[in-house]
């Protein structure tokens, strides 16, 4: 059978840059490595892969914010497969969002953008896909929770005050 796990968070491995702006919602980019290992002798064709991650919130009416999600349309598990692959991801900033606050709020202080320690984000995520091995086709929907290091630090966050600035629309 094989296993899927988190492995980390690395680089996007799309040509996006770090932080992004798309007329009002804020992208933080970052690749999620996933280690595969796949005993069989027999590959998977994985696609329409959508994973979405939240932050725990009992203040939230459903228990859950939504921080961010990713895709990715085809990934390839050889026979016998043991090895990492990114996957793209984003943390979303809307700042006309019910919570942005609050989402805000969690960035700043879980990453130590104001100078504290930067700590782990815990998050809930749901993955859907289309698994396929031969002619049979699934259609899983996997939820857990991990914690990872925040991508973001002040180093990553270009230009936060300046002029031209993709937050310049937020932060003013």
């Amino acid at each position: 059978m094989p296993t899927i796990d988190f492995a980390g968070v690395t680089s996007s491995p799309t040509n996006q840059s770090e932080v992004s702006y798309n007329g009002h919602v804020l992208n933080f980019n970052f690749g999620l490595l996933i280690h595969i290992n796949n005993p069989n002798v027999l590959g998977i064709d994985l696609s329409q892969i959508n994973a979405t991650a939240y932050y725990p919130d009992n203040t939230s009416p459903s228990g859950k914010l939504k921080l961010g999600e990713g895709y990715q349309d085809y990934h390839r598990v050889p026979p016998h497969e043991n090895g990492n692959f990114t996957f793209p991801f984003a943390l979303q900033y809307d700042p006309f969002g019910a919570s942005h606050t609050t989402i805000l709020n969690i960035l700043v202080d879980k990453c130590g953008l104001t100078g504290g320690q930067p700590q782990d984000l815990t998050v809930d995520y749901t993955i859907n896909l289309v698994a396929k091995v031969l002619f049979v086709k699934v259609h899983p929907s996997i939820s857990s929770s991990t914690s990872f290091k925040c991508p973001l630090t002040e180093a990553g966050l270009p230009n936060l005050g300046g002029s031209g600035s993709p937050l310049d629309g937020i932060f003013g």
